[in-house]
């Protein structure tokens, strides 16, 4: 499919693309430019040519329909007289920022002046989120830390990163940094470390119908491991506005929001998954189904939609597409549950296998290996990592489209969807931009001198992509133009 995209959107057949209407639609369908052509079919294939209905012999009528089922009947002819026009040349784009890349095609900067860093008591950043010209990072000791970034006409430099605004956020339970009881975190359903998973940033449902500003209508959420809550915070105050369960029973362990930013998904330990829409009242009510609506979970700025039910254990990662209409989930033992988010129905269930790496279906508690990281491509697969390495492709019907081994723990993954890219974060360090089709790697960027990769997040015209890393400093990765 991915060829076959590439060669129907290639300048060949645009160049040529009104050569195939003359034949089919125009002027070359018919006449004696269509014998020149060599374009010339059984004259019952074209259209009124017969009339069926003055014909009076059954067996007659009978023949020529079989053959026009059988051969099939040549299209209206739209054109008749003149060529059709060339198409217009395409207009020229810009160099997708993460297509197409090769060694040292990347560059990066690490501003000096910003608020976190070793120096600084921020700590590790756990979260970055990119908003228009704004990035907003989010520390371990729950400082939201704000920027904005201007591009430049320097090509050695095409962007301008300033230090903004530095708050803390209000009623944010202190964070441990280790795990004293490994064993029994492990079977609580997981590590009770906090990361990118456990926030998300939106405008809500209703951001597109308003000019809002800058920061005045964006909310954080966040999945409070320790209450086992849902806290949503106003970014304009950092004020603490909502803080709800959900129906949860037990820690809830991840949150995704979709790209619209009126929905939103979370995962726990009691291994289901709840549908949430944010500020959205008309959506609400249309997509909530009759048992939540009987919890009585409903609430002024979240409401919870559906409960989504097909794991047997806690539930590790999500992932929400707005536009494909569904949820994908993973859980500790392995399987990874497909949803509609306006249903709330289940799909299907999947696990790949511990001991061949086939993807399989699931239908009990699997022998599979756990899912920590899920992404979504608009074509209708997902990417998955694994704990014990693997990277894989899969289409949402279930099919390992290819799979690769990192060698290392991915703490951070996205999609650049311009580029038909996977961009990964991990332990060593290192950015690594691979392709879609087949996971290979295309460029590497080792910014390890700031530790651990532990976020990351892609602005929007211009396309930069902002890195966090473990001692606080903040980086942002360009294409090399030279």
């Amino acid at each position: 499919i991915r060829i076959h995209r590439l060669a129907l959107e290639s300048d060949y057949v645009s160049r040529h693309l009104h050569h195939w209407i003359d034949l089919i639609f125009g002027y070359k369908q018919r006449g004696p430019a269509s014998s020149a052509a060599h374009n010339v079919f059984h004259y019952y294939s074209y259209e009124g040519s017969v009339d069926l209905d003055k014909i009076t012999d059954d067996i007659e009528r009978k023949a020529i329909e079989g053959h026009i089922q059988n051969f099939g009947q040549t299209p209206s002819q739209l054109i008749t007289k003149l060529p059709h026009p060339e198409r217009s040349a395409k207009e020229k784009q810009p160099i997708a920022p993460f297509k197409s890349l090769h060694a040292g095609d990347l560059k990066v900067h690490t501003p000096a002046k910003q608020f976190g860093g070793p120096k600084s008591s921020c700590g590790a950043i756990l979260s970055l989120h990119a908003i228009g010209d704004s990035v907003f990072v989010l520390h371990s000791d729950f400082t939201l830390c704000s920027y904005k970034l201007n591009a430049t006409r320097n090509n050695s430099l095409p962007v301008q990163i300033k230090a903004d605004k530095c708050r803390m956020l209000e009623n944010s339970s202190p964070l441990p940094r280790t795990v004293d009881n490994e064993e029994q975190s492990s079977e609580q359903g997981g590590n009770l470390i906090v990361n990118s998973d456990s926030f998300a940033l939106t405008m809500g449902g209703n951001y597109r119908a308003a000019d809002y500003g800058a920061d005045s209508s964006l909310l954080l959420l966040s999945c409070d491991a320790f209450e086992n809550v849902v806290k949503v915070h106003s970014i304009e105050t950092l004020q603490l506005q909502r803080s709800v369960s959900g129906g949860h029973r037990g820690r809830i362990n991840c949150i995704k929001v979709s790209e619209d930013g009126a929905l939103m998904v979370t995962g726990g330990d009691d291994a289901t998954c709840r549908v949430w829409v944010v500020e959205h009242d008309a959506l609400a009510t249309a997509i909530t189904d009759g048992y939540v609506s009987s919890l009585g979970l409903d609430d002024d700025e979240i409401t919870c939609a559906h409960v989504l039910f097909g794991h047997v254990s806690p539930i590790t990662c999500v992932a929400i597409c707005s536009k494909l209409d569904v949820v994908i989930s993973g859980s500790k033992d392995g399987s990874i549950c497909i949803h509609n988010i306006r249903s709330g129905k289940f799909v299907r269930s999947l696990h790949v296998d511990a001991v061949t790496k086939e993807v399989k279906d699931s239908c009990a508690r699997s022998n599979g290996i756990t899912p920590q990281k899920l992404v979504i491509h608009m074509d209708g697969s997902f990417v998955a990592y694994f704990s014990d390495g693997p990277l894989m492709v899969i289409t949402i019907n279930g099919q390992c489209i290819c799979k690769a081994d990192v060698g290392e723990k991915i703490n951070a993954m996205l999609i650049c969807h311009e580029s038909e890219a996977l961009i990964t974060g991990g332990e060593h360090g290192s950015v690594r931009v691979r392709t879609l089709y087949d996971l290979s790697v295309q460029c590497t960027l080792n910014i390890k001198k700031y530790g651990p990769i532990t976020t990351l997040a892609l602005t929007s015209d211009p396309n930069f992509l902002c890195v966090g890393s473990s001692n606080g400093f903040l980086s942002v990765v360009f294409r090399n133009t030279k």
